[in-house]
């Protein structure tokens, strides 16, 4: 369930309507970088919004902003570091990464990068590759510093290496490796098997233990 509402961008103080998400629901396995299945696949539009009177990006407009009227007029923001994306979804989510950047959240820079790329591949843009390259460097800070999320980021990292092209580094660094839960263990040794064959191919969980 999707309605739109008037929302205050909390930078330059306009209002303009905005989706939002109410309700959702998933049925199905998400892809190995857990971007999620059908039907909240569909409902990205409404996980980043932007002001159009200042282009303003946030996940929530009217929540507390972390930059200035002055950052959203530089060269880096307005070009998205000069990256020419295919689709509008995958401008905004870079321009969330650039602010999570400016403001130092290291999560908030791989979760947007992460969803930036998945739009890349809904459009076929390449800029998918640079992109799953930016997030890798965020996901070995963040093993290094969140125990609770390192897992699942470790299983992330593996994918992203995998559909950036880098087969070798995958191979080398998972080879011998196991966390020891095994479905994530089941994947990683997947992700390895796909490196060997130089596919980088999308593939879901469903792929996995089936």
């Amino acid at each position: 369930m999707i309605e739109e509402i008037e929302m205050k961008c909390s930078v330059c103080g306009k209002t303009s309507p905005q989706p939002v998400l109410f309700s959702t629901n998933t049925m199905g396995y998400p892809d190995l970088d857990l971007r999620p299945a059908e039907m909240k696949r569909s409902t990205m539009s409404t996980w980043v919004l932007e002001c159009p009177h200042c282009g303003y990006v946030s996940g929530k407009l009217d929540g507390e902003a972390k930059i200035t009227e002055d950052f959203l007029k530089s060269e880096e923001y307005m070009s998205c570091d000069g990256h020419e994306f295919e689709g509008r979804l995958s401008r905004l989510f870079y321009k969330n990464y650039l602010i999570a950047k400016e403001s130092g959240t290291s999560m908030g820079c791989f979760m947007n990068l992460q969803r930036c790329a998945w739009d890349c591949d809904d459009h076929e843009d390449d800029n998918a590759i640079d992109i799953r390259k930016k997030a890798i460097a965020y996901a070995d800070e963040l093993i290094g510093l969140d125990d609770e999320a390192k897992n699942n980021l470790l299983v992330i990292k593996s994918d992203l290496l995998r559909r950036s092209g880098q087969f070798d580094k995958l191979i080398e660094e998972y080879s011998n490796f196991r966390i020891g839960e095994e479905i994530l263990d089941k994947i990683i040794q997947f992700e390895i098997g796909k490196a060997k064959e130089k596919d980088t191919n999308c593939y879901t969980v469903e792929d996995v233990i089936s």
